[in-house]
């Protein structure tokens, strides 16, 4: 199955906790194969595989994530 990428410039990523929770919610989603955080770029990259990935559904998963200071549960990874 083809890789696909999704590239974020993540303006509100300001600490080593956001990174880490950042990390920690997007590795809940199926088909990642690489997933890099810079924060000093306020970057985020990821490589998957398979359907249902969105750069949308990212940014809403990022934001959570950084918003409410934790990691994100997603629906389908209870």
């Amino acid at each position: 199955m083809k890789s696909r990428r999704i590239k974020l410039k993540q303006e509100n990523m300001l600490c080593h906790r956001c990174v880490m929770n950042v990390i920690r919610t997007l590795s809940q989603l199926p088909g990642i194969e690489e997933l890099n955080v810079d924060l000093d770029t306020k970057r985020i990259e990821i490589k998957y595989s398979g359907k249902g990935i969105s750069k949308e559904m990212v940014e809403n998963i990022v934001e959570q994530s950084i918003i409410n200071g934790k990691i994100y549960r997603l629906p389908m990874a209870n």
